[in-house]
């Protein structure tokens, strides 16, 4: 499974690096808004509200990330519930995360199904976002034939919305654009998904400029609104914002959600600019912003550039920095001080 994904984080990068186009302009300051929208065909004037910062279960349910030994479903289910007491409204999750526990019932997806509220009618107390994986031997793990044409894709979508306990998804996203689906049979996928009521909105994963560009117009011709591109993006990697695809994505309303947000905080990367990182926003968290921890101030950081960050959670413990993170916005000397330190830091 890691060398499947492998090959699309290469390919999603290398077509990134073609169509990227260098910018020299920061994305303007903002304050966090206490919900955004992601646009909806049904209601595109209303959206469906979501919290500025949402949670990743991209560990749940798999071994390698620790579940079933440094966390358990209940660790989760713990979580969950105090992100919702908190007003975090906003989950994401995917096919593959946790994979190998689908014989158990134990994949990101079935933990959260067992979670999720039913409900006759949309409504917005939880908000879940899926993805599909777009590699055409995907079903060799998760069962079924070759992925290829969109009808395998919706096929993939139903089988998402029946390990969630039928509860059909707020935002289903692909997950990254692969070469062997153009980017007609994909939105074709999504717009089915939508006519079948598999999903309330429809999304992008790992969408360079150009591509987020042509899926966009494509969508916008057949009535559709892109709801959201989710791209990697923290202070220790700036790329989307120094290529314009996060202003591209603001442009059109698309929202930015970013995976990865605290890439700063990884142990297994010890590269001097992380180091440098972790102590620079540990000072400004507690000297410029109140006593804030370092990691709450990596998440207010993405909100203030005008993204919607999604942490990676197992226990309830997590919640508290997010909580931390919201409801301020740190102060424009802080946030230049973080990117000039960081234009510093990439150049050495």
């Amino acid at each position: 499974m890691r060398a499947i994904v492998d090959i699309a984080l290469v390919v999603s990068a290398s077509s990134s690096a073609k169509a990227a186009a260098p910018s020299s302009s920061s994305i303007p300051f903002r304050k966090a808004a206490p919900k955004v929208a992601l646009k909806t065909r049904d209601d595109p004037s209303r959206g469906i509200p979501i919290s500025p910062i949402g949670v990743g279960t991209i560990s749940w349910g798999d071994p390698a990330r620790g579940f079933g030994t440094t966390f358990r479903e209940k660790d989760a289910t713990d979580a969950f519930h105090r992100a919702r007491s908190s007003g975090i409204n906003f989950f994401d999750t995917a096919e593959v995360y946790g994979y190998k526990g689908q014989k158990y019932e134990q994949s990101a997806e079935e933990i959260l199904g067992r979670l999720l509220p039913a409900r006759g009618v949309d409504d917005d107390d939880v908000v879940v976002g899926s993805k599909v994986f777009t590699i055409p031997w995907t079903n060799a793990l998760l069962g079924g034939g070759i992925r290829l044409g969109k009808e395998s894709l919706v096929k993939a979508g139903k089988e998402s919305v029946k390990r969630m306990g039928g509860r059909r998804m707020d935002l289903w996203s692909i997950h990254f654009p692969f070469p062997s689906f153009s980017q007609d049979a994909l939105m074709s996928a999504l717009e089915e998904s939508l006519d079948l009521g598999l999903t309330r909105a429809v999304g992008v994963s790992n969408y360079n400029v150009e591509q987020l560009e042509q899926a966009f117009d494509i969508l916008e011709k057949r009535g559709i609104p892109l709801a959201a591109n989710q791209i990697e993006y923290s202070v220790v990697n700036r790329k989307a914002e120094k290529d314009g695809l996060i202003q591209s994505c603001l442009d059109r309303d698309v929202k930015v959600v970013a995976y990865s947000p605290l890439k700063a905080l990884k142990t297994t990367e010890i590269a001097e600019k992380y180091v440098i990182m972790n102590k620079l926003c540990e000072f400004i968290g507690q000297v410029n912003s109140g006593g804030k921890s370092k990691v709450s101030v990596m998440l207010n950081y993405c909100m203030a550039k005008g993204t919607i960050p999604i942490p990676g959670v197992k226990r309830v413990e997590h919640i508290a920095d997010i909580e931390n993170a919201m409801g301020w916005t740190l102060d424009e000397e802080s946030l230049l001080t973080i990117d000039e330190k960081m234009d510093y830091l990439d150049k050495l």
